[in-house]
């Protein structure tokens, strides 16, 4: 039958026109999964409480204005309106490289962060492979790897969050081709400290495996003690894929510039790779990149202020919840998410929770198995970027909630 046939009587063709790949089964985000749902509550009336994703610019954080100000430039100059480079500005490469201590050549510039995790995965995994990834971790890891034919591999963290370093030995197989860190963490707001990490780099030595370090919110660190510093500072010749970009440290995540730096022996290679990956998607978006160079060069003076707000939401929605009966929560070290577990309650899953949480209070959070499917309990996702008006008024309709189920 032909396209017009189809189009004319589409009831007339017993199977798709077009047939999806089955891998697409494995493609899934919770983060934004939800939203659906949630806008259909609000469509009700419900006033809502956008707790799942963690965009500071829907709350009251905004880029520095230095990196705008770059970018309005960029805007009026010609130079920029085409291709950029495919592995990123050399401006900005030689300024990301300056700030890491490498060559320019050892940085590649990506469509966010997520894109250069995407990057990272398709160079280094077959199917079969594995990438060693914590509990919980970012969802996306776990999508990627299962698109690209991966193993899941998980290791275990403690009530702290923080890794079990004799878990991830145990788990090390001849298909691993990568530790992931992710410090801080999301979902759970943790920050490794020095002897864990040193202890990762030193299995990964022992391995012959990279690193891959996810320090995308390396900056946003609520308690001074929490400062290991990054992973490839104390790596000698373990090879170390660090990640970062403009997304949280800078509050600019609609900017989607990130980037790669490649520390330590062994990555020329995977550097060639990634060039080539960088060749067959053309660019980044040349006039964010300015913003980029701007913002990498520039002393971070607008942290003082919006680590200050963090902190004080951080204090405030740790302690609301750990005072909510059926609820417990360690408090994060760093960036804006919570973690917390539902100890109590007639549901027997965490999406159960999310949902029933969503339809009677109008409180979006993200279910904690979207980060893990090895969780020892119930848990959610929250972040704490709204203004505390908002998070306290949100808390008193979880402990109501709370009261109401726990009958």
């Amino acid at each position: 039958m032909c396209l017009y046939s189809y189009l004319a009587h589409p009831h007339s063709m017993t199977s798709p026109l077009v047939r999806v790949a089955d891998r697409m089964a494995h493609v899934s985000y919770p983060i934004r999964d939800i939203v659906l749902q949630a806008r259909k509550i609000e469509a009700r009336g419900t006033p809502m409480h956008w707790f799942n994703i963690g965009d500071p610019n829907r709350f009251d954080f905004a880029p520095p204005a230095w990196v705008t100000q770059a970018i309005h430039a960029a805007l009026d100059d010609p130079q920029y309106s085409g291709y950029a480079p495919s592995e990123g500005d050399p401006q900005l490469r030689a300024a990301v490289a300056q700030s890491e201590g490498l060559s320019p050549e050892r940085i590649f510039i990506s469509n966010g962060l997520s894109e250069g995790l995407s990057f990272t995965l398709q160079a280094l995994m077959d199917p079969g492979d594995d990438v060693l990834l914590p509990s919980p971790n970012y969802p996306l890891y776990a999508s990627l790897s299962r698109v690209l034919g991966g193993v899941e591999n998980l290791y275990q963290c403690d009530e702290n969050w923080q890794p079990d370093v004799e878990d991830m030995r145990k788990k090390i197989t001849k298909r691993t081709r990568a530790i992931v860190v992710i410090s801080p963490n999301n979902p759970t707001g943790a920050v490794y400290p020095r002897k864990t990490l040193q202890a990762i780099v030193d299995l990964a030595g022992e391995h012959k495996i990279p690193v891959v370090a996810d320090e995308i919110y390396d900056q946003l660190l609520l308690d001074p003690s929490a400062s290991p510093g990054p992973v490839h500072k104390l790596a000698q010749d373990v090879p170390v894929i660090r990640g970062c970009g403009l997304s949280k440290n800078f509050f600019y995540p609609g900017a989607r510039v990130g980037w790669l730096a490649l520390h330590g022996p062994g990555l020329d290679g995977f550097a060639g790779a990634l060039q080539r990956l960088c060749n067959a998607r053309l660019s980044v978006n040349w006039e964010m990149q300015r913003g980029a160079i701007a913002a990498v060069q520039h002393a971070p003076d607008h942290l003082p202020a919006a680590l200050a707000k963090l902190r004080k939401r951080r204090d405030l929605i740790s302690r609301r919840l750990n005072e909510i009966e059926g609820i417990r929560t360690t408090v994060p070290q760093a960036a804006f998410y919570i973690f917390p577990q539902v100890t109590d309650g007639p549901w027997k899953t965490d999406a159960e929770f999310v949902y029933d949480l969503m339809e009677q209070t109008g409180i979006v959070g993200v279910p904690g198995s979207g980060f893990s499917s090895q969780l020892p309990g119930l848990f959610l996702r929250l972040v704490y970027l709204s203004k505390e008006d908002e998070l306290a008024a949100a808390m008193d309709k979880l402990e109501g909630f709370m009261k109401k189920r726990l009958k």
